[in-house]
């Protein structure tokens, strides 16, 4: 079950955009699709969203063609670069609008969910950029969608503004097994938040794989954040040596060029990027001494 799109073509004036697209998203898992500036994925994800035709090609959920379904009937949410939020409403009002009885009490919910804790009468023009894109978050999430797009919605944060929305939205669409698309031109971005990443270029997809298969296919596929700190090395009975500090919980294996490492879940809900063992079990906290 999930998304299914067949030989997907569109055409603008004398330029093909896509050339016979053909992409899997599984329901419940986070898909990148990776492209530069004028590879389709922008195009694509309207589509999808039911904001364009394609010329030729198939669109289903669960094998129920979403052709001809109007885009507010498609129960699908996207979220973009700049916070799609209206002025003239509070934060809270404009979340309220997209729930599906028009509760406050959900959407406090959902404002509470991505870190907007008390900020329902606040005036949207008080928002920092990262609080408005986690407004909009919540919006999208409130509207109870099947399936959520995200077009490159952390590009015009700072650094770590944007590492920590990436894990935010990953934490919560996991959680809820919610169905994402993502798009970008960020392949770091991929790898740090996808389950599965497809690769598009010039309207035609190159490939698709986990990150650690693309890391190893593709040479050039990208880099890591900076490392920090180090694990306490394993004894051979597998246990952490003792006098060990901060505990941080493997969340998942990564693997850079062929160099094995964790992202670990800080207990104050923070990552980072550490050298790791293939022994270290997902779920599992370690001990964290800081260089």
């Amino acid at each position: 079950m999930g998304l299914q799109l067949t030989n997907i073509q569109k055409r603008f004036t004398k330029r093909d955009v896509l050339t016979g697209v053909d992409l899997f998203v599984k329901q419940g898992e986070i898909h990148a699709l990776v492209g530069t500036s004028g590879s389709g994925k922008s195009t694509l994800l309207r589509i999808i969203a039911g904001l364009e035709s394609p010329d030729t090609g198939t669109v289903t959920w669960d094998e129920r063609s979403l052709l001809g379904v109007p885009a507010h009937e498609r129960k699908i949410t996207m979220l973009s670069q700049t916070p799609l939020l209206f002025p003239h409403l509070t934060v809270g009002e404009n979340v309220v609008l997209a729930t599906p009885d028009r509760s406050r009490e959900q959407a406090e919910k959902w404002l509470t969910r991505v870190r907007l804790a008390g900020r329902y009468d606040d005036e949207v023009h008080t928002l920092s950029g990262g609080e408005g894109q986690r407004a909009s978050f919540a919006r999208a999430l409130a509207a109870d969608p099947r399936l959520i797009l995200l077009d490159e919605p952390f590009t015009n944060l700072d650094p770590d503004l944007k590492y920590e929305l990436q894990q935010l939205t990953r934490d919560i669409v996991s959680e809820l097994d919610l169905t994402t698309l993502l798009v970008t031109h960020d392949r770091e971005e991929a790898m740090l938040v996808a389950d599965r990443v497809t690769l598009l270029e010039n309207g035609t997809i190159h490939t698709t794989g986990t990150p650690r298969e693309l890391s190893e296919t593709e040479p050039t596929f990208g880099d890591f954040i900076r490392l920090e700190g180090e694990l306490y090395p394993l004894t051979r009975i597998g246990v952490f040596s003792e006098g060990a500090g901060e505990r941080v919980e493997l969340v998942r294996h990564l693997v850079k060029f062929g160099v094995r490492l964790g992202e670990y879940r800080r207990p104050n809900g923070e990552y980072v990027i550490l050298p790791s063992d293939v022994s270290q079990q997902i779920g599992q906290s370690y001990p964290l001494r800081k260089k």
